[in-house]
């Protein structure tokens, strides 16, 4: 299609230019003057950035020559990659804001000569996906010009969003590009044995990375079947105190490892959250009950009940237990796993007013509001300048910041600054309601909001599991913790306090001088087993102006948000929003983030 399309352009400079890319308002005069003034360059790329504001590394590199290939392929230029011997492939002993001939650019952003281009027949279809830019840098090489990385302009490329979904393919037609360059251009150029040498490490290097995509895909089973084997091998340990029944129970552990995996599977637990304790959980509580249900036909598998219940308390400590200290040790969690983005706006026109309006109103977008970043500070939201960007997002736990069509000329130098935080970065085009981000574009029309209005917590289903476990957990913590709360009742300095609304009242415990104590919430298990409160709901004391459309909740998505103050508005928002998005996931997430404070 580039090849069609250069067939018939006319004009001095073509560029080739992907469509998953953002370029700033300068770039096209940047890359025509550098031209202009350097006449025997014939083809240049700018600085890219990937979506995290990290330097995409294929922007300017060199040919796979074997000097090059080899300390790649070893992981000596990861190793020393400020070594110019090492580093070689993508040149990165090179300082990225600084200008200079390279012998290869990236293929996203190519300004070249048009003549030139059309001399030389355009891109070389032989290629399918990958190595046509590399091949057409080699020839602009031969032809006696120059390749050049000009560093006075930055574009973003969001690489790899067609490629997805088909990972193997995407490997394997990115190697095939390669042995078909290096057929072409170093079969003559380099003696037999070192092309070879160097088609044979292309087929290696292969290997190696189909090993590790297939690794890096069983590599959660792998760990979760040997914990629940370790946890009933513990199991027997503690009910018998041998391990002689140990073979017997095969069957029975391999069919709920087995029913664990599927569920686990439905779940999204190995596609798309590797690491969801949550999920885990949920798959391990399933997986028993099916369990249970299978032997119950199926005596001749069937053993100990017992044995069974303590493999799986065991197991349902250490496989979600494993997750979530990986959650909490990461230093770089995995975007999207938060209820909403924390959102900050750069900029405080009217277009950045207009768009904090929308996000206030409209929680189920997904993105929290948390204040303008902008030098004038006469808006009460304004949380911060723009100089300040590093430390803002730091302080305010940002996720995401968008920019509008006046602030966007800031995209880049923020987005070079902020590189290493795990930011999104969207933008809003003048006037649409739209927020441009990665590979994805989402509406903001405030009329959407009343199309299909309908509440998920009151289908019947979702309405008898809500309770269910309402009435299961409370059930389970208040024999669990009746010891410790009779001791604290009959010799401990507690108080009693209540609230009553409309007839309903729940309880809780505070000591003489109004502090809550470790069992502070025992007496709110008993409001929630008759059905007064919930584990998840509302909050307990509702803002004057609002009224109370779901029950109250020992924990809740309000309570995570907005701890101190609460105005109406977000109250009648916030409830909208978890009623109609209500899922048990959601539930057990807000209930474990509550626990364990993980914001």
């Amino acid at each position: 299609a580039n090849n069609q399309a250069l067939n018939v352009s006319n004009g001095k400079y073509v560029l080739f230019l992907n469509p998953d890319t953002i370029i700033q308002e300068n770039t096209l005069e940047v890359m025509k003057d550098y031209l202009e003034k350097n006449e025997q360059v014939g083809l240049a790329g700018c600085k890219i950035l990937n979506s995290d504001g990290s330097l995409q590394l294929a922007c300017r590199r060199s040919f796979p020559t074997p000097s090059v290939t080899l300390p790649k392929m070893l992981g000596l230029s990861k190793l020393f990659p400020n070594n110019k011997h090492f580093a070689k492939y993508n040149l990165t002993y090179l300082d990225p804001d600084e200008s200079y001939e390279v012998e290869a650019i990236s293929g996203s952003f190519m300004f070249a000569k048009l003549s030139l281009i059309k001399e030389m027949g355009g891109f070389d279809e032989r290629f399918f996906m990958y190595g046509e830019d590399l091949d057409l840098c080699y020839r602009v090489k031969e032809s006696d010009h120059e390749v050049h990385y000009v560093a006075d302009t930055t574009i973003i490329h969001y690489k790899g969003e067609s490629s997805k979904q088909a990972v193997f393919d995407n490997i394997l037609v990115f190697y095939k590009a390669m042995d078909i360059f290096v057929r072409k251009h170093f079969s003559l150029r380099y003696f037999f044995l070192f092309t070879l040498l160097l088609r044979l490490g292309i087929l290696g290097h292969l290997s190696l990375r189909f090993s590790s995509k297939v690794l890096s895909l069983i590599k959660n089973p792998i760990i979760d079947g040997f914990l629940l084997y370790f946890s009933f091998f513990l199991a027997l340990l503690l009910r018998f105190g041998d391990l002689e029944l140990f073979p017997n129970y095969q069957k029975i552990i391999l069919l709920y490892f087995a029913l664990y995996l599927t569920t686990g599977s439905i779940l999204g637990l190995y596609r798309s959250r590797p690491h969801d304790f949550i999920r885990s959980s949920l798959a391990l509580m399933l997986g028993g009950i099916l369990s249970g249900f299978i032997t119950f036909f199926l005596p001749q598998i069937a053993h100990s009940r017992i044995a069974f219940v303590i493999g799986f308390s065991i197991s349902l400590i250490l496989i979600p237990g494993w997750r979530l200290l990986n959650k909490l040790f990461r230093k770089n969690t995995q975007k999207g796993e938060a209820l909403a983005l924390r959102t900050a706006i750069v900029g405080m026109d009217s277009e950045s007013q207009r768009i904090a309006d929308i996000l206030s109103k409209r929680p189920e977008l997904g993105y929290l509001f948390i204040g303008f970043l902008s030098n004038d500070f006469s808006n009460p939201r304004t949380i911060g300048k723009i100089d300040d960007i590093r430390e803002i997002i730091q302080i305010k736990k940002l996720n995401c910041l968008i920019f509008t069509s006046s602030s966007n000329q800031q995209l880049m130098p923020i987005m070079n600054s902020s590189k290493e935080l795990n930011i999104e970065y969207k933008i809003v085009p003048e006037n649409l309601n739209m927020i441009y981000g990665k590979a994805s574009i989402e509406t903001l029309d405030e009329g959407l909001s009343m199309v299909e209005m309908e509440y998920k917590l009151h289908k019947d289903w979702n309405k008898k599991l809500k309770r269910g476990f309402d009435l299961f957990f409370s059930t389970f913590l208040i024999f669990i913790f009746a010891g410790p709360a009779l001791i604290l009742k009959l010799f401990g300095k507690r108080k009693r306090h209540c609230i009553n609304e409309n007839e309903i009242h729940w309880c809780w415990w505070e000591d003489a001088d109004n502090r809550r104590h470790s069992l502070w919430w025992y007496p709110l298990l008993f409001a929630i087993f008759r059905g007064n409160l919930s584990f998840v709901g509302d909050v307990w004391k509702i803002p004057i102006g609002s009224k109370r459309i779901y029950k109250p909740g020992w924990c809740g998505l309000i309570q995570m948000e907005h701890s101190k103050t609460l105005q109406a508005g977000d109250h009648n928002r916030y409830m909208t929003f978890y009623m109609r998005n209500y899922s048990f996931s959601m539930d057990i997430e807000i209930l474990l983030k509550t626990l364990f404070s993980i914001q």
